[in-house]
């Protein structure tokens, strides 16, 4: 029985041949500066007053806490690396002995014993050293638990200021937001001291993985805090190129760099350069090295050369790595997530999750800011005198509102929108004295909530929808609709205000709404919802290119004739996104998406109460 190396007790991976094992280790797009605020619109309201049920997610722990869980936990694998020695040399293994690596299905080598298994957890085999500023997005993460007595490690990427990219056997079962600690910014290994510490504030992976045959092996780690240094974006559902065989990736990641019994963790970030495998040929070669086939064509990929049996000729990411990215072009196609016992396996070679098949998962708990921080979208509702209130979902239904102050009645409409992607809901606003736009962000250098005029997009358009990123580049984007029905196209820059804008319908959608924000067909890109003038809805199912934005549209319901429409994200917190809509006796009701592009784009409505005719906007 082969364990799963996470850490000191690590869970067994109960179906595995003796061969194969999770590289759960011991282990281990810039955020842009906002722009200069402007002076808040004279008559809208201190935007911190709308804050005041949600000031925002408490540190999960002190820095000085988070420090001391990744010492302890990186002293647990210097424990570990120790013991692995003494154990070696009891059996009488030379220190640089890499044969017990040998992938035989029938191996009984030292490793198969839980013990033992715990306390092989190599890393990149043959790559080079080298520094955090090559690699900003790279984390480490570190699980310390003392009652448990428990310590894990393994690598992360940033996807979003505040979202990590992992493997699903890094995080499933645990409960990192009391144990664990994310350490980014520093090349360096095992030294709490350096870079920057954050909590977790929320854990997801994949609800279908599978820990004896390491499926589905995604997961994603919300921090409670933005951190300021570039992160990378996951390769789309149709990002086929990138996995053509023959192209070349690089992996990065912190691990031992042998399969000895010697072998110790790096003390620096390192990387090796690894060309994509055609499938049919890894799971080929997995099957003769396995004996059994365990290579999922379509949601595994590999990358490399066959390993040659010992660490000499071989250039591969082990345990340690687990959870570590494997990129090409600036995008994320594989989790660094299993391979044979010591990784260098004669003919084996290391496995990755594919990540362009799990972007419709992830994407979603990666853009899923809300007002709760609870990952599900939240109600704003203005009354005429101006009092705005807040009603948070508790997934099919709304809790009992909350004030949020007054002075509200000079906004002619509102929407919410993460634009600078930092966890902290921003609302934009259109001032109906002066008609122009507004944001209201949480400005990281006094961590205050503030106006800054959007300067770069006119406040005179018809309709305005804020659905997502339509363009590619991770960053959220602004579609506005003119009287004449052409629409306009702004790509966000990531710090609230936007480029040039780029036509992309001239004068066909003339009294058209626009809505919508989120993957509402499951593809893990971002739709845009339009509503024709006799009631028809149609999706334009995202394509992530600006020149053309949207495939062609597809009917999705009728007789759609609503006094008001609320498009947030993902109410019911399922991944896909949803709509609100009141009807005209002031009843709310949820349309939950389906994640189906058809007919079928919502389950049928629940009703989340009566008496909404009170509010003049809802947003």
């Amino acid at each position: 029985m082969i364990r799963a190396p996470r850490g000191r007790h690590r869970r067994a991976v109960t179906a595995l041949p003796a061969a194969a094992l999770a590289l759960a280790l011991s282990c281990a797009g810039a955020l842009a500066t906002p722009a200069s605020a402007a002076d808040g619109p004279a008559t809208l309201p201190d935007p911190g007053v709308a804050r005041q049920q949600t000031a925002g997610p408490k540190p999960t722990a002190s820095d000085a806490e988070l420090r001391e869980r990744a010492a302890e936990a990186a002293k647990a694998e210097e424990a570990k690396e120790e013991a692995a020695k003494e154990e070696a040399a009891k059996a009488g293994e030379k220190p640089s002995d890499s044969a017990s690596s040998s992938a035989s299905p029938d191996s009984t080598d030292s490793a198969d014993s839980p013990e033992s298994s715990e306390q092989q957890s190599p890393f990149i085999i043959g790559g080079t050293e080298t520094t955090i500023s090559s690699a900003p997005w790279m984390v480490q993460l570190y699980y310390y638990d003392d009652v448990a007595d428990e310590s894990y490690f393994c690598g992360g990427t940033l996807v979003a200021p505040n979202k990590v990219l992992t493997a699903a056997h890094c995080v499933a079962g645990l409960d990192w937001q009391q144990f664990g600690s994310v350490v980014s910014g520093t090349t360096d290994l095992l030294d709490g001291s350096t870079g920057t510490v954050a909590g977790v504030w929320r854990q997801w992976s994949h609800p279908k993985y599978d820990e004896s045959t390491i499926k589905n092996d995604v997961a994603v780690i919300t921090l409670d805090r933005p951190l300021e240094q570039a992160w990378l974006r996951l390769a789309a559902s149709n990002d086929s190129s990138l996995y053509t065989p023959g192209t070349a990736g690089t992996v990065y990641g912190w691990g031992l760099t042998s399969g000895g019994a010697d072998a110790e963790l790096s003390p620096k970030l390192r990387k090796a350069s690894l060309k994509v495998v055609a499938d049919s040929t890894c799971n080929t070669a997995m099957q003769n090295v396995l004996g059994e086939d365990l290579f999922a064509e379509g949601s595994m990929i590999c990358a490399g050369t066959p390993a040659t049996g010992g660490d000499a000729g071989t250039i591969s990411p082990c345990n340690g790595d687990s959870g570590g990215p494997l990129v090409v072009n600036g995008k994320i196609i594989g989790i660094v997530s299993w391979g044979v016992q010591g990784c260098t396996g004669e003919g084996a070679y290391p496995v990755f999750t594919k990540v362009s098949s799990y972007t419709w998962a992830a994407q979603p708990r990666i853009d899923d800011t809300d007002l709760s921080y609870d990952g599900r979208a939240d109600l704003l509702a203005r009354t005429p005198s101006g009092n705005l209130f807040q009603q948070d979902s508790k997934g099919t239904s709304l809790a009992t509102r909350a004030y949020q102050g007054n002075g509200w009645e000079y906004a002619s409409w509102a929407m919410q929108a993460d634009l600078d992607r930092d966890f902290y809901q921003d609302l934009i606003i259109r001032d109906k004295t002066d008609g122009k736009l507004y944001r209201s962000y949480l400005d990281h250098s006094t961590w205050e909530w503030t106006w800054m005029q959007i300067s770069s997009v006119w406040g005179g358009y018809k309709s305005y929808a804020i659905p997502g990123d339509l363009t590619g580049d991770a960053r959220p984007d602004l579609v506005a609709l003119d009287a004449d029905g052409s629409v306009y196209l702004y790509p966000g820059k990531g710090n609230g205000q936007f480029n040039s804008k780029i036509k992309v319908v001239s004068g066909a959608w003339k009294g058209m709404k626009l809505m919508g924000r989120g993957d509402l067909s499951g593809d893990g890109k971002a739709d845009l919802l339009v509503r024709y003038p006799d009631g028809t809805l149609y999706l334009y199912r995202g394509t992530g290119k600006a020149s053309a934005p949207w495939s062609s549209r597809i009917k999705a319901r009728t007789g759609w004739n609503f006094t008001s429409y609320v498009t947030n994200g993902d109410v019911n917190g399922d991944g896909i996104a949803d709509v609100m809509a009141r009807d005209s006796g002031g009843t709310l009701w949820l349309y939950r998406g389906t994640g189906k592009a058809s007919s079928d784009l919502f389950s049928s409505r629940i009703s989340l109460g009566t008496g909404f005719n009170q509010y003049n906007m809802l947003f």
